[in-house]
């Protein structure tokens, strides 16, 4: 039995060559960095910074939405920007697709990406449904003494 399994989505682009989507260990999930492509045209999306931005991070909560997840599930991402004098706009586009508390988050600037991009993001997730299914079961069962109750 394998400990890993092949992510997959139709929704999103997938590079060619020898690289997945994303590989689920358990309930880890580890995403490969997402270029700023349309899923649809297979092109970069626009020579425009934020709006690769946001395709890249669009692209990423295509790949968790077809797991069931959201990007609430992410618990790291890395960033690699070509121009690093973009990081006031990331961190705006960033704002939009996360709240409080944040994935932990590294930002690296590189002098190239592949077809040109601007920027690419790979994310860390864990899919913690069947933690909170025992979690909030616990609030309806009361133990004593090694016995349970439900309430």
């Amino acid at each position: 039995m394998a400990l890993q399994e092949e992510i997959t989505s139709r929704k999103a682009y997938r590079m060619k060559g020898p690289v997945s989507l994303g590989i689920k260990a358990g309930d880890f999930i580890y995403l490969s960095a997402q270029l700023p492509f349309d899923p649809k045209t297979k092109k970069i999306v626009s020579d425009d910074f934020r709006e690769q931005a946001e395709r890249c991070l669009k692209n990423i909560e295509i790949i968790l939405n077809d797991l069931g997840l959201s990007s609430e599930y992410i618990l790291k991402t890395t960033v690699y920007l070509t121009d690093m004098k973009q990081y006031d706009i990331l961190n705006e586009v960033y704002s939009c697709h996360f709240k409080a508390p944040y994935p932990a988050r590294a930002c690296l600037g590189v002098n190239e990406l592949p077809c040109g991009a601007q920027i690419s993001i790979e994310a860390y997730a864990m899919d913690t449904r069947a933690l909170e299914v025992i979690i909030a079961s616990e609030d309806s069962i009361m133990c004593k003494n090694g016995c349970c109750q439900v309430k």
